[in-house]
């Protein structure tokens, strides 16, 4: 029979106990790590292990409950330490016993205490590992967020008593500046050092790495930072990359090339010397079945709390752009940066029978989403009374263009020249314009048809700056000023990106969900381009439309939230003027 070392067999029969909480991933590495056992070139050894173990309790919590006791290890973590400390290989090339893993990928959601785990590690990689004049590098895209694990590190030996006594405490470490001025933290014992960098520090002199730490590799965006770190260890007897990270949204940097190289360890196809730990719920489970949470979740119950899960999941269901960051970061699970962000039965609330007087003589901004000429068009006129918000919408298309958008798009543009709403502006929802394209004119003629035949005064209009500025002349011809630097005049740029866009979506929303904003029954354009509209996300939950993953033409709700944003600047003198 197999001897199983006890740190990897605890494991083990836990997840032979428990199967529901550990996804495929897990399953598949106790497997690998069962045949590593079978493999008679390899043998465990315990020494290193225990002595990381050891090590962890010189060390103390610096926050939160835990704070002033011993670092103890979880169950999973003495795993993890028992693997890559202690399975041995023989290297014939060096005549001497060596790790077998050189590298160890985990990736696990967040709270579980990824940095305080990789902090530790990179300490005993430091100074207590046995490689005289160490190398310990903690890598990130920009270096503020390398100086995390870095900044942890030093504050784990300050915690510690004997690491760093009262009366001597520079006995064993000290830190002091290097050539380019940035700080390092030296072991005098063996004139190691441990040091924050990132993507320039491949022009360092000396670079001789004996160990590595990436916490957060999802947010680095150039493989070169790890290509020259990974590659720079081939000097050392038995370097160790360590790799931490919960999923993220950047793809095109080493996030999904390192998880597909898991992918292969664990699979068998590749026999790469790599420790994939990856705690993620599975392709199959459903994210609203609390049960699976743990497989991404191990410490789910104190790091983090159950409650505290429930309530980030609240916050996703309540705004459906926090979505995609739920999943990455709380269930490892790769999600679009774009959501589908309105809910049609929620904007039919707020669809109600229109009437002229509704307009006619009132204060209003407006919004142009001008988008392609040869597409669709769309001019909103805005206007705020007694707390609601009423959209009046112009809405313009190539004569040329309108049987092949009607077949690409699947909509019955024609039907909307001619409605049955009682009011004109809503029953003449459309104009086909002659020719190939929208001339900017005939969105200049509708302003001015409103002014003129209704009596509109327009305070603000807004336009999408990427395609709009010679509109902006056109209107300025007729009576329709540009804003100057003072916020005097009508029109003015809106700039299209996540800045300026965000918290005017977000309100949005929350004003359909308040039946806040009415809009003619008659006007299914608003409501097909309103309930296509995906938000795309930004790393910091910033969000902005987003026409590519959106399920078909959005022009109708863009240019109600340009007029949306003419509405903030002025506000005020709707509350005063027009309350």
């Amino acid at each position: 029979m197999t001897y199983v070392p006890e740190y990897i067999s605890d494991w083990h029969e836990y997840v032979e106990r428990e199967p529901s909480k550990h996804g495929k991933d897990i399953k598949d590495l106790k497997k690998l790590i069962e045949k590593l056992l079978r493999n008679k070139k390899v043998r465990y050894d315990p020494t290193d292990v225990e002595a990381f173990i050891d090590f962890c309790k010189l060390l103390k919590h610096r926050e939160g409950r835990w704070a002033g006791q011993s670092f103890e290890l979880t169950i999973e973590q003495k795993y993890i330490v028992a693997c890559i400390f202690g399975f041995k290989i023989y290297d014939t090339e060096l005549e001497m016993e060596v790790r077998y893993f050189r590298e160890m990928v985990l990736f696990v959601a967040r709270k579980w205490g990824k940095s305080f785990f990789i902090s530790a590690i990179a300490l005993f990689l430091l100074m207590a590992d046995g490689e005289p004049a160490a190398q310990v590098w903690c890598l990130a895209t920009i270096k503020s967020q390398a100086g995390i694990v870095y900044d942890n590190a030093k504050a784990l030996l300050m915690s510690s008593d004997v690491l760093t006594p009262e009366k001597r405490p520079r006995k064993y470490w000290r830190t002091k500046r290097d050539k380019d001025n940035a700080e390092k933290l030296v072991f005098l014992p063996t004139d190691s050092y441990m040091k924050a960098g990132s993507k320039n520090s491949n022009s360092q002199d000396g670079l001789n790495p004996h160990a590595y730490v990436i916490d957060e590799c999802h947010a680095i965006t150039q493989r070169n930072t790890y290509d020259v770190f990974s590659s720079a260890v081939g000097a050392r007897t038995q370097p160790l990359g360590v790799i931490i990270s919960t999923f993220g949204f950047v793809r095109e940097g080493i996030f999904d090339s390192i998880l597909d190289r898991c992918t292969k360890v664990l699979s068998g196809e590749s026999k790469e010397r790599l420790f994939p730990m990856i705690f993620r719920i599975d392709a199959d489970d459903d994210p609203k079945d609390r049960s699976c949470w743990i497989k991404a979740n191990p410490g789910l119950g104190s790091h983090p709390t159950m409650s505290y899960l429930e309530g980030e999941y609240q916050k996703a269901l309540e705004d459906p752009a926090q979505m995609p960051s739920f999943l990455a970061k709380h269930l490892n699970r790769a999600s679009s940066l774009s959501v589908i962000y309105f809910d049609l039965a929620v904007v039919d609330e707020c669809a109600i029978e229109m009437s002229i007087d509704m307009i006619q003589d009132k204060y209003a901004v407006g919004g142009v989403d001008m988008a392609e000429t040869t597409d669709l068009c769309c001019a909103t006129a805005l206007v705020p009374v007694g707390g609601k918000l009423r959209i009046f919408q112009k809405y313009f298309i190539a004569s040329q263009r309108i049987e092949k958008n009607s077949q690409a798009d699947k909509m019955a543009y024609e039907s909307f020249c001619n409605t049955n709403a009682k009011d004109p502006l809503n029953k003449e929802l459309l104009k086909i314009c002659e020719g190939s394209m929208v001339r900017k004119s005939e969105v200049t003629e509708w302003y001015v048809e409103l002014a003129e035949t209704y009596q509109v005064t327009f305070w603000k209009i807004g336009w999408d700056r990427w395609h709009g500025g010679d509109w902006a002349d056109d209107m300025e011809a007729n009576g329709f000023p540009k804003e100057d630097t003072n916020g005097r005049g009508v029109t003015f740029p809106v700039a299209m990106g996540a800045k300026s866009l965000s918290v005017p979506m977000k309100e949005t929303r929350a004003l359909f969900e308040d039946g806040l904003i009415e809009y003619s029954e008659y006007n299914g354009l608003f409501r097909w381009c309103t309930t296509n509209t995906a938000a795309k996300i930004d790393p910091n939950n910033g969000i902005q439309p987003d026409k590519a993953k959106s399920r078909g033409r959005i022009d109708g709700y863009v240019s109600f939230l340009i007029s949306y944003v003419a509405y903030l600047k002025v506000a005020d003198q709707f509350a005063e003027y027009q309350p």
